[in-house]
């Protein structure tokens, strides 16, 4: 009889303390000790855990990946562990991998724990609006600050409602002021008055780790953050915000390890989906094309560049972003009836994505035989609180 075990695999390095190198060795020798203790403890079925960054980070190289699963394997199997499986929680699949996978999308799960209790009562595309929503995040990327900063050139942040975050850690700050070298320091400065703005103040708390993660110049212990509120939470809004918006732009992360591999979207797009609103996506190409595979409306057809996704060239790509926003906002209520069938479609559709995870569960937990509470600890969460783990100091 099957008896499984949950080992989370995805032991993320601290580059403050460790080199890339010496810490694979670190990360091998805890995923042996857990696979040992489950052996011990009389399980026989082992499922790794890659939630967090998933296989994207190994999609440069999936040999790697490939010829360490091969030695996990080998010394799980030394032990009496009869099966070896593991789950990716971001990116949904890496060929030629010596053990079965499953896709388990943690974005969207973050997404459904988050509004799980308002289904009911959460907003919906308002045909009446004006008005687009801008989240960006991190901004050292073209289609957070450089976007952010072609809608303010074009004046159209009068017509929004946004978030954006002045770069806070020195290589952040160099990228972003040399990404906008058509401002004079002075403009550059006001743009960064004039834009910075957030909804809550959750993310405040999680800057300090990420700056001083990039800098790699601190005293401060990265694995602390697990007690902020943003990490807690990470994918959680308050859906008010929603509220007088016609359209959402979209400005999803790249895979930062991969030119090739985009088969993933985040949180940014399933919230849009959940709260069924029209998206204009300024994403990468392969994110959209991963979009449209999946069967959910992208409504190109209402733009007046409809093929704008599709730009290699990102900064043409990110000004016809500009150019169909403007266009929506005044033409979206001819098209009103249209576009509430298509939001009402990727609601649905997102919601049986939903049910295609909950049965993956079931079958953790009926097959496999893996417990309730421990699939619980890992699935049914908000946040990476539960998945970051810190390095003992004794390995």
């Amino acid at each position: 009889m099957r008896k499984g075990k949950f080992i989370n695999f995805e032991w993320l390095c601290d580059y403050n303390k460790y080199t890339a190198d010496n810490f694979d060795i670190i990360k091998t020798k805890l995923i042996k000790r857990d696979v040992k203790r489950a052996a011990e403890q009389g399980y026989n079925v082992v499922v790794g855990l890659y939630l967090l960054d998933g296989f994207l980070q190994q999609s440069h190289r999936p040999e790697k990946l490939v010829k360490h699963l091969n030695d996990i394997k080998d010394y799980a199997l030394s032990l009496g562990i009869k099966e070896l499986c593991v789950v990716s929680g971001h990116g949904e699949t890496l060929e030629g991998l010596p053990v079965e996978s499953f896709y388990f999308d943690l974005n969207l799960r973050f997404i459904k724990n988050s509004y799980k209790h308002q289904f009911d009562s959460l907003p919906s595309y308002n045909a009446d609006s004006s008005k687009f929503l801008f989240l960006t995040g991190m901004p050292d990327r073209a289609n957070r600050i450089g976007l952010m900063s072609k809608f303010y050139d074009a004046n159209m942040l009068k017509d929004a409602e946004w978030t954006f975050f002045a770069p806070w850690a020195p290589e952040d700050k160099n990228w972003c002021r040399n990404h906008l070298q058509h401002y004079t320091d002075d403009q550059y400065n006001q743009f960064l008055v004039d834009c910075e703005r957030s909804f809550d103040d959750r993310y405040e708390s999680a800057k300090p780790f990420y700056g001083s993660y990039t800098s790699q110049e601190t005293t401060v212990d990265w694995y602390d953050v697990v007690d902020t509120e943003w990490v807690q939470a990470p994918a959680h809004i308050d859906p008010k915000v929603f509220d007088d918006i016609a359209v959402s732009i979209i400005s999803e992360g790249p895979n930062f390890w991969s030119d090739d591999y985009y088969d993933f979207v985040t949180e940014k797009t399933w919230r849009a989906f959940l709260m069924k609103q029209p998206i204009i996506f300024a994403g990468w190409p392969g994110q959209f094309k991963y979009l449209k595979k999946l069967g959910y409306k992208t409504f190109e057809e209402y733009m007046i560049i409809p093929e704008y996704a599709l730009f290699k060239d990102e900064n043409e790509r990110l000004d016809a972003v500009v150019k169909n926003t403007q266009h929506f906002l005044k033409t979206h209520q001819i098209y009103k009836d249209n576009i509430l069938k298509d939001v009402e479609h990727n609601y649905n559709l997102l919601h049986e994505y939903i049910k295609k995870q909950d049965d993956l569960l079931t079958h953790f937990s009926n097959v496999l035989n893996i417990s309730d509470n421990e699939i619980s600890h890992y699935t049914e969460i908000q946040g990476y609180k539960n998945l970051l783990m810190r390095v003992p100091d004794n390995v």
